[in-house]
Order: C-alpha cells, then sequence, then structure tokens
C-alpha cells in the first residue's frame, strides 16, 4: 500500500515537473522575436556599406530571437565568424560552415556580440556584413520623471469671535400659589337598585322531523353515488 502511495506522489511529481518545462519553453518562445535581417531588402550585397549597420542599430537582439537571412541560392550565403576577421573581411578564419541555403536561420541563444559575412569573394567589402550585440532582455523602461508637488501656502484662519458681553439675566420670580379656593369633588351617586334585564333567550330544541329528512336525504345521496361509480 505504501509502495503504491509513493509510485503515485512521484508520478505526480514528474507530470508537474513536465507542466512547469512546457509552460516555460511555450513562455519562452512567445517572447522570442524573429528579424529579417535587411527587412524588406534582404541579404545582399547590393545596398549601402552602411545599410546593415543602420538597420541593427534600429533593432533590439535579445536571447532566444532568431535572425533570418533571406537570399537567393547560389547567390548568396551567411557565415559567422570572429571580430578581427569581421573587420578583415576574412572569410577563411569562420566559426561555422556558411550557410548557403536561403533562407538561413541562426538563434541567438546567448549574450554577447555576433557577426555574419556573405563568404562570397568581394560581398564582404561591399557591406554585406552584420555586427549585432544580444542582451539577456529587452531594454527597460525609463523610470519616471520624480513627482515635484508645488508648496503649499498657509491658509489664513479667521479669527474667533468674540465673548457675549451681555450680563447675565436674572431669574424671574416664580408665580405664587394660586389663592382660589378648590372646588370639592361632586358628589357621588349611588346606583340604581333595577337588576338589569337579560335580552339574550333560549333558542327552541330542533323538531324531529326535519332530523329525519336529513338522515333520508344522506342514505339516498350515498346510494346515488354508489351507483354511479358503478356503472
Amino acid at each position: 500500500m505504501a509502495s503504491k502511495l509513493v509510485s503515485r506522489n512521484v508520478r505526480a511529481a514528474v507530470v508537474v515537473i513536465v507542466i512547469a518545462a512546457a509552460a516555460a519553453l511555450i513562455i519562452e518562445r512567445a517572447e522570442a522575436e524573429t528579424h529579417t535581417v535587411g527587412g524588406a531588402s534582404g541579404w545582399t550585397n547590393t545596398l549601402a556599406p552602411e545599410f546593415y549597420t543602420s538597420w541593427a542599430a534600429n533593432h533590439t537582439f535579445k536571447v532566444g530571437d532568431i535572425l533570418v537571412f533571406e537570399f537567393t541560392t547560389g547567390g548568396h550565403d551567411v557565415a559567422r565568424l570572429g571580430k578581427e576577421a569581421f573587420d578583415a573581411c576574412n572569410n577563411t578564419n569562420l566559426l561555422s560552415l556558411p550557410e548557403n541555403q536561403g533562407p538561413a536561420k541562426y538563434s541567438l541563444n546567448q549574450t554577447g556580440d555576433y557577426y555574419f559575412i556573405c563568404a562570397f569573394p568581394g560581398h564582404c567589402s561591399q557591406g554585406q556584413k552584420l555586427s549585432i550585440k544580444v542582451t539577456a532582455t529587452g531594454p527597460s523602461a525609463p523610470a519616471p520623471a520624480p513627482h515635484s508637488e508645488a508648496p503649499t501656502t498657509p491658509t489664513a484662519h479667521a479669527p474667533a469671535p468674540a465673548p457675549n458681553s451681555e450680563p447675565p439675566k436674572t431669574p424671574s420670580p416664580s408665580p405664587s400659589p394660586s389663592s382660589e379656593a378648590e372646588t370639592p369633588p361632586p358628589e357621588a351617586t349611588t346606583p340604581s337598585s333595577s337588576p338589569p334585564t337579560t335580552a339574550a333567550t333560549t333558542a327552541p330544541p330542533p323538531s324531529s322531523a326535519s332530523s329525519l329528512a336529513s338522515a333520508i336525504s344522506t342514505i339516498f345521496m350515498s346510494i346515488a353515488i354508489a351507483l354511479f361509480y358503478r356503472f
């Protein structure tokens, strides 16, 4: 019993870990951006020498983003190399083999500087080269300016009202008790000696004839109901 419980807990923990990992991967991919190098112009050697430098300056690159090099297969390629080889357009000291199938994609898996060129002879010197800087996260939002409160002017309080200078009133003398003689209470009247008469009268007993008629009608009604339900 205990082994079954442990096995069930282990399986539940594995399921939770797998779900958490999948959620983290989904969130990371949702936040990642795909950058098409050069935009609508793509990856070519027919643009101005500083074109890709200006393009990179207008974009932010972070870990997890993807670079897409759009070019015609057989007309160009893309290769990654170090800074010295990049500056000298040295296509013999590459960090990776050239990607010659367009479009080519590169995942930016770590922070740091990335350097790319076209390894076709003469294309790098014509400006077909890209240098970018990858950061861990996107640019942080600027801090809000401190809120400056306007100085408050003290409000003038109204002067307190002067105390009432009227002299205290002397209490008026209480009225003297009335000198009028109290009237004697009225004399009590004696109740009448005549006994009260009762208005209620005894109802006469019901007659035997009406009782017999009621019993007979009940019997006939019962017989009629029995015959109705029978037929």
